[in-house]
């Protein structure tokens, strides 16, 4: 059995009977379109399976792109689509997220995150922080370890860091302490928070 087999026998039995009709001639044409490109691709079985008789499949084939916009604009052909509330509120929140991780990376590029974090928190290659520095960071960064604030700053650092590591995501963490103190860089408060355990984690 196809992939899209599959595909469809798994849409009937979870779908539903909800169908949205399609009146826009040029969806209508490329939905015809679609029925053709997948004969050219072998899936007739997948055709037959969605009630498309082998007369009407050999009629497809041989159909022009004339024909195919004249058929579009009857009244007669009716043409309705399975619509999955579930799958598009999935792919939103999926998309949601990447978004996220994606500004949350640029904010910390931004200011100064230091490489490790960088690849422990978003699996960036060193290439790929190259990259990114070199487009969100028009300014030189500074190289080597930063120098530490003053003794009473790290000690407020290293007091609000517990608070946070328990109220936001790994990947949040570090932002919510830059907002705290933003006249320090990421890459500096990354070493007041590890300055006991020499940077060996992050």
């Amino acid at each position: 059995m196809s992939t899209a087999q599959s595909n469809i026998r798994w849409l009937n039995r979870n779908w539903g009977s909800g169908m949205i009709p399609i009146k826009s001639e040029q969806l209508r044409v490329a939905l015809l379109s679609h029925l053709i490109h997948l004969l050219d691709m072998g899936e007739v079985e997948t055709l037959l399976d969605a009630g498309l008789s082998p007369d009407l499949l050999d009629t497809l084939r041989t159909a022009s792109v004339r024909d195919l916009n004249a058929i579009a604009g009857m009244s007669q052909l009716d043409v309705s689509v399975h619509f999955a509330p579930a799958t598009l509120e999935a792919a939103y929140r999926r998309h949601e997220a990447m978004t996220e991780s994606r500004q949350l990376m640029e904010y910390h590029v931004q200011h100064g995150a230091h490489p490790q974090l960088l690849v422990h928190l978003f699996k960036m290659t060193m290439e790929q922080i190259r990259e990114q520095r070199a487009l969100l960071c028009p300014e030189p960064q500074a190289r080597g370890r930063p120098p530490l604030p003053k003794p009473e700053v790290r000690e407020a650092v290293q007091q609000a860091w517990p608070r946070i590591c328990s109220s936001y995501p790994p990947q949040r963490q570090y932002v919510e302490l830059h907002y705290v103190f933003p006249d320090l860089s990421i890459a500096t408060l990354w070493y007041v928070v590890h300055e006991f355990d020499d940077c060996e984690t992050a």
